[in-house]
């Protein structure tokens, strides 16, 4: 991999651990639906306005059905999966939630594509779901009387993550990364739309809040899709997943640094589970794809 990928991925890792800083701020004042739709809408703003720059209008028209898809799979249910997850629990432990998408990828790809899993990969998936297993149990982190809900949540979006990774890969092979992040944001946007205008909070939002929204929209949401779509068509997802392992550590950092979060023993011996499994899940052993 050469050095300016492993700068990318550094980069999207960054920026995606820090969105679940921002969401743990933002989800309060707006709720997760009015939060997903307004990231989506800000980022589709930013990003149709350069697919006509690019001239690639054209691409956009011929692929809208999968792009539809795309934009509902990618953003619009997992994005308010995470936003309810991390409304009750630490935006590190959402985050090692999310860390299982590579997970739900290789069962997906084994499902749907029919293609085969090492025996290591077996193995990395139950590994990864006893770890889940150890956090379902962290009293400490999760805040709800409901416990399973930010698990569950969390679990559908990582799902949802891995079909997309999947699913681009069957119907969008070829389609330019800055079409396919300008039509999963409208697309999201434009589904999510109705739902935010009867959940729209009564109370005016303060201006600070809406300054977050617009860095989540613009740079958690539209440049961290870009990067994502980028190193999936140029070094594959089997690297590109390498950002999971790197999004829950800036996650934790950023919740430390900023909002006083800690890390329980629970959490930290699910995260070694679930890390250690992806690594035997995304392992590839000579005579596998």
């Amino acid at each position: 991999m050469k050095p300016l990928h492993l700068a990318l991925l550094t980069l999207l890792a960054a920026i995606w651990g820090c969105s679940f800083l921002l969401i743990r701020i933002v989800v309060p004042h707006f709720g997760p639906v009015p939060l997903t739709a307004c990231r989506s809408l800000i980022a589709a703003c930013t990003m149709v306005p350069l697919v006509l720059w690019q001239d690639r209008w054209s691409e956009f028209r011929r692929n809208w059905p999968h792009l539809l898809v795309l934009g509902l799979i990618s953003t619009a249910l997992p994005f308010t999966f995470l936003s309810i997850s991390t409304q009750y629990t630490s935006a590190g432990f959402a985050s090692i939630l999310n860390a299982l998408t590579p997970v739900f990828s290789a069962i997906i790809a084994r499902l749907w594509l029919d293609e085969r899993l090492s025996v290591p990969a077996n193995v990395g998936i139950g590994l990864s779901f006893a770890g889940l297993v150890v956090m379902v149990f962290d009293h400490d982190t999760i805040k709800t009387d409901f416990p399973l809900l930010p698990i569950l949540a969390g679990m559908g979006a990582t799902f949802l993550y891995g079909l997309t990774g999947n699913y681009s890969r069957k119907f969008l092979h070829g389609v330019t990364s800055l079409t396919v992040t300008a039509g999963c944001q409208t697309f999201s946007a434009l589904c999510l739309l109705p739902f935010a205008l009867l959940q729209w909070p009564a109370s005016p939002v303060p201006a600070s809040i809406w300054v977050w929204i617009g860095v989540l929209g613009i740079i958690c949401t539209g440049t961290g899709y870009m990067i994502y779509f980028h190193l999936l068509a140029t070094v594959g997802v089997a690297r590109t997943v390498i950002v999971t392992y790197l999004s829950p550590v800036f996650a934790v950092l950023w919740g430390l640094l900023f909002l006083g979060e800690g890390v329980t023993l629970k959490m930290l011996a699910g995260a070694l589970g679930i890390m250690a499994g992806i690594a035997l899940t995304t392992y590839r052993p000579k005579g596998y794809p």
